[in-house]
């Protein structure tokens, strides 16, 4: 029989020879696991994602090499918008398995494409900007934000839950209502939607019926709260216009008279209905026409005017903003110039890509697990940060968890890299006083 954690033989005291594991307990925590992951399967195709998500947290928590447990909360992570979590998941997955696993094809994916990347680093900027504006109080641009957000991608579910919290802060609960539909279209029961459901007086039946309904929903359609109005409109002015074009017509019956005595009376009468048909049925139809085309004209001149009200709002938001960050900047500047610099290394930091902030993830938690004198895992999480990037810190915990293993030679390793390409580095003395001993 062979050891679930390292596959080295097992004795017949139930541990393995080489790892010491109790082999009894090692398969009811993989078993767990296998339990946790279905579970949390069975929620994901239901939409559960919330669910689904604290399932599969709890199958890692037994078996942290669940390579179909992690894979599947990338997925997750992904469909709701959070490329970083799901990037991050595969990459540890891929680290634990390199061979045959589907990880590495959904790393590749993402990567191979830099417009994903791109997309997916404006999405984090653009929504940590709105929370900013959110939080700053400035509402109305935060609303254009989300906005932009949620037309580009509709399956971000932070971003319909902060719509949400604005329309609701405004009173405007018939908006917030149906940002939250989509919310639950695309993750069935998540919590702080029907938390915010309930703040908002919606009982638990007309929240179920509310999931029902929203299952209705496209949520690949672009998000927009005129949707539905512009819909009602256009069919409205569509029939009003059929209604105008198509105005009923009287139709008047004579008889004609013929007496020579009255001709000139029949001259006179006859030139009398020809003016008066002229301005009861030819007349009207030209003014009809000409009435048409004016409508025409004026709906496109105010739709034109409405665009352009639209764009010069935009921009005097824009500009209002602008104004606020550079008065923000400003002041900023003459209270400490070092807080100029944080924000210039936090906007370099958010400028990176998104590979990147896997990276700074992994080395952090390197960095804690080498704390926790947690070696090998440690070792683990740094060769996954060297995968995404080479980088000082990694080096400098690899080499730490490697000297924690008793491996020196490794760690030597480790810490020449770090001096010969970082130089510069703050861990240089350090590494150099160890290199030389």
């Amino acid at each position: 029989m062979e050891c679930l954690n390292c596959g080295a033989p097992v004795l017949e005291n139930g541990h393995c020879s080489a790892c010491g594991m109790n082999y009894e307990l090692l398969a009811k925590a993989y078993n767990t696991s296998n339990f946790y992951y279905n579970l949390g399967l069975d929620r994901a195709r239901v939409r559960d994602l919330t669910g689904a998500i604290d399932a599969l947290n709890s199958a890692l928590k037994y078996n942290k090499q669940n390579i179909n447990a992690r894979n599947l909360l990338g997925l997750i992570y992904y469909e709701m918008g959070e490329t970083v979590l799901g990037l991050t998941q595969w990459v540890i997955s891929s680290n634990y398995l390199p061979e045959h696993n589907i990880a590495a094809k959904y790393i590749q994916e993402v990567q191979s494409d830099s417009d994903k990347l791109d997309e997916a680093n404006q999405l984090a900027k653009q929504y940590n900007q709105a929370l900013t504006y959110a939080k700053q109080g400035t509402k109305d641009l935060a609303f254009l934000q989300l906005k932009r957000i949620l037309a580009a991608y509709p399956h971000f579910v932070k971003g319909y839950l902060l719509l949400a919290l604005l329309y609701m802060d405004n009173g405007n609960f018939d908006k917030a209502k149906k940002a939250l539909k989509r919310v639950l279209r695309i993750d069935k029961n998540n919590t702080l939607a029907v938390k915010y459901l309930n703040e908002m007086g919606v009982s638990a039946k007309d929240v179920i019926n509310m999931k029902e309904a929203s299952s209705r929903i496209d949520v690949d359609s672009s998000y927009t709260d005129e949707d539905q109005f512009k819909s009602d409109l256009e069919t409205f002015v569509e029939k009003s216009l059929q209604d105008i074009d198509n105005p009923e017509k009287s139709k008047a019956s004579y008889r004609e008279i013929n007496h020579n005595k009255f001709n000139l009376l029949y001259v006179s009468v006859g030139l009398i209905l020809g003016i008066l048909a002229f301005w009861l049925l030819i007349l009207p139809t030209k003014l009809n026409s000409a009435n048409k085309e004016n409508r025409e004209l004026q709906l496109s001149h105010s739709e034109e005017i409405s665009k352009k009200n639209v764009a010069i709002s935009d921009l005097e938001k824009k500009i209002e903003g602008l104004e606020k960050q550079v008065a923000s900047v400003e002041e900023a500047k003459n209270e400490e110039k070092a807080q100029e610099e944080e924000a210039n290394s936090a906007f370099e930091v958010i400028k990176s890509s998104i590979p990147n902030t896997a990276y700074e993830n992994l080395c952090s938690e390197a960095g804690r697990a080498v704390n926790e004198r947690r070696y090998s895992d440690a070792i683990e999480m740094c060769n996954a940060a060297l995968q995404i990037q080479q980088g000082e810190v990694a080096y400098y915990y690899l080499g730490k968890a490697y000297i924690g293993n008793q491996d020196e030679e490794k760690a030597k390793v480790a810490f020449m890299n770090l001096r010969d390409n970082y130089p510069e580095s703050t861990y240089i003395d350090e590494v150099t006083e160890y290199l030389s001993e």
